[in-house]
């Protein structure tokens, strides 16, 4: 917005200073002129193209917006409920846009378009002076149900400065712009009386207004303002202390029917606890245009069976090949499988809302293709990564079946230890063997790191005895990692995210991307949720900088 404000600026400025300010009236396209003047008709030609290209541009954008006005207008009955049906497949008020679109089509039919800017103008201009006069009113009469979570600086004054301004451009509009724009407003009202009177109940403030003004006076224009709760602290979960005994509340992604049981698999395996089952639920996120309301959509998907039948489904098969292996004493078989589906704006704040609204401890995503720089750049997992309050996941999927080897790359940090702690439930429920790989450098006692390495696990794997510790010399933890893999044949490799994860061309660091591009197993890349905690932050920032100083048992990180 802002680089437009200023481009706008300097066009006004340079025509201003290409034409005499007596004779600038009179020239119908300065644009055109300008350009012909500084370019020659070539520039004319390309300013003209691109004033049509804006021009439908802006005409696309206002018949989508008010197509938009219909339809909320239809769905507080303002209008036949007609307007309100949503496109199927599209999801779009396609009856809503067809209207607006005849009515844009037919203006054109009036003799002069000059007029109809005028009139389009000034309602516009009353509109915002509409606004801006409305919000100051729900601002000083604080009503129960009006609770926003955005303050605009300069509050009221701001919005009653606005106002005056949009009245002052209206009286010098003309007469006729004038004129038409009441009779507009005269017709909206006797509609109103006519036919939405009997059908709406519209809440105001005006009650709450009367009471301030004669308790306050002026003075309430200049009261402190009522804080909205999410204007207070955020609120954050506590930290998951990490147990393989209880059951987790497992949130799974699904988008791609070709790694969707993969995906479930894993979520069941996660969920499982030792001594109980938890819960997985299959979510199908379906995005929405922008101005379509959300809660419209949700209608329609409690409707639509399709894609929960076939959640359904892969759960149904999930737990049937579970129940086969190990039979249904297992605790395996006591984890339930839910499907969802919900439909958002944007997928991943829509992923990120259902898991706080679940109280999801992990959400299981997966990740197609490979670990460039610039898909790792351009995707908005990393919304998910730096904004999620829950542990995440993230599977690599490489036609994942039978999971006997898993092995978890060990450094110690936060990370790494929630990869412990999956990769345990993981190998006791399926009986797998777990490998436990730690790279230290040349030079380094290696039965000193196995003993001191199995006493930092032993709390965790309780009685578990399928544990393999495998210290190895390195001089390069990537290059280390790779050589292991290829060495065994593992089924599924746990990595921790490194240090790096919050920079931008990286998804959980450097090391689990580039292992995650190259390992020829499956890979799930895990992250740790933490929040605040100022004892744990600590703890990881001091290993980071023993690291960097070389003060570790660990290799460089090339």
């Amino acid at each position: 917005m802002a680089l437009v404000t200023v481009l706008y600026v300097i066009i006004v400025l340079v025509i201003g200073g290409m034409f005499e300010q007596s004779t600038i009236a009179d020239v119908r396209d300065p644009l055109t002129t300008a350009a012909r003047t500084i370019l020659g008709s070539p520039g004319a030609v390309a300013v003209i193209i691109a004033g049509l290209l804006a021009t439908l541009s802006s005409a696309n954008a206002s018949i989508m917006a008010s197509s938009r006005i219909n339809l909320a207008m239809a769905r507080d009955r303002m209008v036949p409920n007609w307007l309100a049906d949503i496109h199927q497949k599209l999801l779009t008020p396609y009856r809503a846009i067809i209207l607006t679109g005849v009515l844009a089509l037919s203006f054109l039919l009036l003799e002069s378009l000059e007029d109809l800017a005028k009139i389009a103008s000034v309602l516009q201009l009353y509109s915002y002076a509409a606004l801006n006069i409305g919000c100051v009113v729900l601002r000083v009469s604080h009503p129960d149900w009006y609770k926003p979570t955005y303050r605009t600086p300069g509050t009221p004054w701001l919005q009653i400065l606005a106002a005056v301004g949009c009245l002052s451009i209206i009286v010098y509009s003309g007469s006729f712009a004038q004129i038409a724009v009441v009779v507009l407003i005269i017709g909206s009202l006797l509609w109103y009386l006519a036919w939405g009177r009997s059908r709406v109940e519209i809440e105001h403030a005006l009650p709450e207004l009367k009471q301030n003004w004669k308790e306050l006076g002026f003075g309430m224009f200049t009261a402190p303002v009522e804080l909205h709760e999410s204007e207070f602290e955020e609120w954050a979960p506590a930290i998951r202390a990490l147990n393989v005994k209880e059951g987790r509340n497992i949130l799974t992604a699904l988008a791609n029917p070709a790694h969707e049981k993969a995906l479930l698999k894993i979520s069941q395996l996660i969920a499982t606890g030792k001594d109980e089952g938890g819960k997985v639920t299959g979510i199908n996120m379906m995005k929405v245009p922008f101005q379509t309301p959300i809660s419209t959509v949700n209608k329609m998907l409690e409707e639509k069976q399709s894609v929960r039948k076939s959640i359904e489904q892969i759960s149904q098969r999930s737990q049937a090949e579970t129940l086969d292996k190990k039979g249904k004493d297992s605790v395996l078989a006591t984890t339930t499988f839910e499907s969802a589906m919900a439909a958002s704006h944007d997928i991943f704040k829509g992923l990120i809302s259902e898991t706080e609204d679940r109280q999801a401890d992990m959400l299981v995503m997966g990740w197609q293709g490979g670990f460039s720089l610039g898909r790792i750049y351009n995707t908005p997992v990393q919304k998910i990564i730096k904004n999620l309050k829950a542990d995440l996941s993230v599977l690599k999927d490489r036609e994942l079946g039978e999971i006997n080897s898993v092995v978890v790359p060990w450094g110690g940090g936060l990370h790494a230890r929630l990869g412990m702690e999956i990769g345990l439930r993981i190998a006791q429920t399926v009986g797998a063997k777990l490998r436990v790989l730690r790279l230290v450098k040349p030079g380094i006692n290696v039965k000193e790191e196995e003993e001191e390495l199995l006493q930092r696990i032993k709390p965790l794997a309780g009685d578990f005895d399928r544990i393999e510790i495998t210290v190895k010399e390195s001089t390069d933890v990537t290059g280390g990692i790779l050589e292991e893999l290829e060495e065994h044949q593992d089924d599924l490799l746990i990595i921790g995210a490194s240090h790096e994860w919050g920079i931008r061309n990286v998804l959980f660091g450097t090391i689990p991307d580039i292992i995650a591009d190259r390992a020829p197993c499956s890979v799930l890349m895990v992250r740790r949720y933490v929040n605040d905690d100022w004892k744990m932050k600590a703890a990881e920032s001091v290993k980071r900088v023993k690291e960097q100083l070389g003060m570790t048992s660990s290799p460089e990180s090339n």
